[in-house]
């Protein structure tokens, strides 16, 4: 995560606006008014977020907008860094830590006057800076307070803002009802907790969202129902935590201006070797197991030894410019460059008082410099001067530096050290061109995990594509129709199952009226054009069947027939395959609101004809209870048949998880096998094989 490649993918240039920031604001004069110190941002409350959209942070404290998107150092700039730098040490002694160019840099910590006391010891004020790494804890709040606990997450959509995920959890504080929200969308996620008093008498997901971004118009929320569905959203809000950290050192020795320089150093001194003691521990690469940070851990291509460290649970690879390989023909040290240039934070460490600039190194990455300087090394006495450096568009990064910017040797330097470095980090990702990549790579993940619920969900409760109730109007609406169409299911197997076995009943008491009543012309003039559907199917159905036999006498109902060949066996089919039927009924007739109006035998048999009203209806009692009881048994055969299905493709699932393990374990014992092979040739004698 440290890695920048690892985060946000190849860096290019995007399209996209200005992306949605977390930024704090520090109050203090402009920088143009500010002096050497600054005081430190309030420490943040936990899950708690500040939505400033189009502000930069001053450095110095001022809330000002950025003009400058400072690009890689070009050979114009490069020189006119080289002619900042050597018109400074042209001047007189001593000379500033950091020379900064007229645009697109802010810089602090330029105080580092000492005074001595009469044993010639430096006297340096009591250390008040507060060691905390400024994250943004809102990817933890997931799995810290809902993971576990009784909570509802649901997915929409918005025409504008894109696919939103709402996450919902009641709890008591202060013996008051609080509703915890959680709104995750492309530009950034936002964690609040409100009395539920200020929710109104019936709150609904749409509500609550629109209390947290009055740009969101979202109708309908789908509700997300998968066991699993809690571990896929907490990896997506843990997924911008970072644990892993690189940073670039660099070796500047007295009057180097210009990046050829400062990569072409390859001895050190034994005060660069005492600072990179302080920073970490130096491993060899070939036996490292921790993060790695890009270098080469196998073939060695990467130098052979590396300063690393764990810091707050944190991994931290060092780039040191002098343990990179070092390549005589090329003057650019390319295979240093492309190590230390694709770092976000470096350090320089000057061993004497010579100005540093930034846009002396080209490169897309870097955004913000430590210079260290050290004052008498390798004595009792040792001591760092600190400044910083960083981009217009970076905003200010703590813990504050004291004043006089100057740390004795030992572990509170190197505590104060690693936490501006990791806070250094963490503020640079908001700058213009990090923050871009992030709105990419949070735009594609939020996509992915949205349709990946909302898959998961559709296959929990009960299968793919979910079918339409006959009489209910198809909706456009997006999300919400997918689990409309879902909680339908059920009953969409029902009513085709009805409609088919209604079907038939009605087409054996049709055929045996319409036998002998056939001589009568009217039936289907009789039969409104507005009756029911499935009144209509069993008189055509009918009308077929008895072609044969009375084709002559009932012209109207051969007619009728030959209009819909679709129908003519539709209603002899069973529960299971009258899709067909339903179809084209739907599409061809008037439905009632429901469609369950229209399974009554005796209101078919009333539309069906007139004149067989006045046949008795006792003769068809025996036939009419087996059909209901065949209904019935086809419905719950219907509803076994689908619950067999899901658990069919669970056990699949699972078949092939456990065939892919069984593979891998399959190979290991392979491996292991020819191992002891080679062990047994090895150990006994004449070098004959086992037989094993």
């Amino acid at each position: 995560m440290g890695h920048l490649a690892d985060r946000y993918g190849a860096l290019e240039s995007s399209p996209w606006g200005q992306p949605w920031t977390r930024a704090r604001l520090i109050d203090g004069p402009p920088l143009a008014q500010r002096q050497h110190s600054v005081p430190g941002p309030d420490p943040r409350d936990e899950c708690r977020l500040s939505t400033n959209n189009n502000v930069k942070i001053s450095p110095m404290g001022g809330c000002t907008p950025s003009q400058h998107n400072t690009p890689p150092a070009s050979p114009q700039q490069a020189t006119q860094s080289r002619r900042l730098l050597q018109e400074t040490l042209s001047g007189p002694a001593p000379y500033p830590m950091i020379a900064v160019p007229e645009k697109g840099y802010w810089v602090d910590g330029t105080d580092h006057e000492v005074s001595f006391d009469h044993r010639g010891a430096p006297i340096l004020s009591h250390q008040t800076w507060r060691a905390k790494i400024e994250t943004d804890d809102t990817g933890k709040c997931y799995r810290r307070f809902y993971v576990g606990r009784e909570h509802t997450s649901l997915i929409g959509t918005d025409d504008q803002l894109g696919p939103v995920l709402l996450s919902i959890k009641t709890e008591n504080v202060a013996n008051q009802e609080h509703t915890r929200i959680l709104l995750r969308m492309r530009i950034g996620t936002m964690h609040e907790i409100v009395p539920s008093s200020c929710l109104g008498d019936s709150p609904n997901p749409a509500r609550m969202a629109k209390l947290l971004n009055e740009q969101l118009n979202i109708d309908n929320f789908v509700p997300v129902l998968h066991p699993k569905a809690s571990q896929l959203i907490a990896n997506y809000d843990e997924h911008v935590l970072v644990t892993n950290f690189k940073f670039g050192v660099l070796y500047q020795q007295y009057g180097q201006t210009t990046e050829e320089e400062l990569f072409c150093n390859n001895t050190t001194s034994a005060a660069f070797d005492e600072f990179l003691s302080l920073l970490g521990q130096r491993i060899q690469l070939k036996d490292h197991k921790g993060y790695r940070g890009g270098l080469d851990i196998q073939n060695g291509h990467t130098g052979d030894q590396a300063v690393y460290d764990v810091f707050k649970d944190r991994e931290i690879m060092f780039h040191v410019s002098t343990l990179l390989p070092y390549t005589e023909s090329d003057p650019q040290q390319l295979q240093r460059k492309r190590h230390i240039g694709n770092d976000i934070v470096a350090i320089v460490f000057q061993e004497e008082n010579t100005p540093f600039s930034p846009d002396m190194i080209a490169s897309h990455f870097l955004h913000a410099f430590v210079v260290v300087q050290v004052v008498e090394p390798n004595t009792p006495h040792t001591r760092y001067k600190v400044s910083v450096t960083a981009r217009d568009d970076v905003p200010f990064f703590g813990p504050t530096l004291p004043t006089p910017a100057v740390f004795r040797h030992g572990p509170e330097f190197k505590e104060f050290l690693l936490t501006k470095l990791i806070n250094a980090e963490n503020a640079c990702y908001k700058a213009e061109k990090f923050a871009k990549l992030e709105l990419r790579t949070r735009t594609s993940l939020l996509q992915t995990l949205t349709e990946d619920l909302r898959e998961k969900t559709n296959e929990f409760l009960g299968g793919g594509g979910a079918l339409a109730v006959p009489g209910t109007p198809k909706s456009d609406s997006g999300p919400g129709s997918r689990f409309i169409d879902t909680v339908k299911k059920a009953w969409s197997a029902r009513v085709k199952s009805s409609q088919s076995v209604d079907n038939n009943l009605a087409s054996a008491n049709g055929h045996e009226r319409l036998s002998k009543k056939s001589s009568q012309p009217t039936i289907s003039e009789s039969t409104p054009s507005s009756g029911r559907s499935l009144s209509k199917s069993s008189i055509i159905s009918n009308g077929k069947k008895s072609a044969n036999s009375s084709t002559a006498s009932s012209p109207d109902l051969t007619a009728h027939a030959h209009g819909h060949p679709a129908l003519s066996e539709a209603s002899d089919d069973s529960s299971l395959t009258s899709e067909d039927l339903e179809e084209h009924l739907a599409g061809g007739y008037i439905d009632s609101d429901t469609g369950l109006e229209s399974m009554s035998s005796a209101e078919t048999a009333a539309k069906a004809c007139s004149v067989c009203q006045d046949r008795p209806t006792s003769t068809t009692g025996p036939s009419t209870e087996m059909l209901a009881q065949e209904v019935a048994k086809l419905k719950c055969d219907k509803l076994d048949l689908l619950r067999q299905n899901v658990s069919c493709q669970r056990d699949i699932k699972r078949l092939r998880e456990k065939e892919l393990s069984l593979q891998g374990d399959l190979e290991a014992a392979k491996k292991e096998i020819l191992r002891l092979r080679e062990l047994l040739k090895d150990y006994s004698p004449n070098g004959d094989r086992s037989p094993v």
